[in-house]
């Protein structure tokens, strides 16, 4: 693999950075992921049914290991919006939890800008566009018990619209008892929940004041053992990837105290057409602009900017 891939990334504008989509080579020469043969027609159907599904072998292994690279490396050099979970807690192991790593390592920004993922979500949420709202690297290293907690994460997002979906591309083997796991069909009925930081208490880089009350998160365990919600959750091998609506309620355990197995996903956050920035209190928003991440939008402008570029090739 090219050293190239975990270099930091030069500072150039990002309309430079953004690479010829002629080639099927990317900078880093690994092939580019066709939208067409990751989601069918028929899947792309059913994800718009259930929400979340499950896309294999999307990526192959040299990109794999590109990425793994960049997940260790980043482990070693964490950016400024870095939450360090189990130690906030005191639970043991270790939770990381990182975003915006495409403005600093070569194989994040190519796999943001070049790698095909982007017009993959579009082709999924049947859009025209596909902006890249962030990326977020999670890696819970052997025996860290803490949990990711059920949410669903517009309710952490400074924007309103229904075609904003994730992909979480799987680094690691993830049988599905330490995998996420999503309550069927949940983006039909969108809520806004109460939301905060992962540790259970705020941190500076992120947190959330909340203006106005919102519902706690619905009480997920209670209604999946009395047969109201369906969950969807899938067993990974690396490559595999989970593409869901961030209005889907989803969550995640621990590794068991005596696991020896990591678990590195590196998500990527997708926003489509109807998108527009919604400038209201209680969001991610206020973290990303303490540490430079500044969108300038006003409310209601649509989210394409220099921070959140179209990544799909205008026909």
């Amino acid at each position: 693999m090219q050293a190239t891939s975990v270099r930091l990334v030069q500072q150039l504008p990002l309309a430079r950075r953004a690479c010829s989509t002629t080639s099927r080579l990317s900078t880093l020469g690994l092939p580019k992921v066709d939208p067409i043969s990751a989601i069918s027609a028929s899947q792309v159907k059913q994800f718009n049914e259930d929400g979340a599904m499950v896309l294999r072998s999307v990526c192959g292994p040299e990109r794999v290991q590109a990425l793994q690279e960049m997940a260790d490396a980043n482990l070693r050099s964490p950016g400024p919006l870095c939450d360090e979970h189990a130690a906030v807690q005191g639970s043991g192991g270790r939770f990381h939890d990182d975003q915006f790593l495409w403005h600093r390592w070569d194989a994040g920004r190519e796999y943001v800008l070049e790698s095909g993922m982007g017009a993959v979500a579009a082709r999924a949420m049947r859009s025209l566009t596909s902006h890249i709202l962030y990326d977020q690297l999670f890696v819970k290293e052997p025996g860290t018990t803490s949990p990711t907690p059920w949410h669903n994460d517009t309710s952490y997002w400074h924007l309103r619209g229904k075609q904003i979906a994730s992909i979480w591309l799987a680094l690691d083997e993830v049988p599905r008892e330490r995998g996420l796991s999503y309550v069927k069909g949940s983006h039909l009925r969108p809520l806004f929940h109460r939301v905060g930081n992962f540790s259970g208490i705020d941190s500076e880089r992120n947190f959330y004041t909340d203006a106005v009350e919102l519902p706690p998160v619905p009480d997920v365990d209670k209604r999946i053992a009395s047969g109201e919600y369906e969950v969807l959750s899938w067993d990974m091998v690396p490559g595999d990837a989970l593409i869901f609506y961030g209005s889907m309620l989803h969550g995640a355990p621990g590794n068991p105290p005596n696991s020896p197995h990591r678990r590195r996903g590196y998500a990527t956050r997708w926003c489509g057409d109807d998108v527009v920035f919604d400038n209201r209190a209680g969001t991610m928003h206020a973290g990303w602009k303490k540490h430079g991440f500044d969108n300038k939008l006003v409310q209601g402008e649509g989210i394409g900017c220099e921070l959140h570029p179209n990544v799909v090739p205008m026909s």
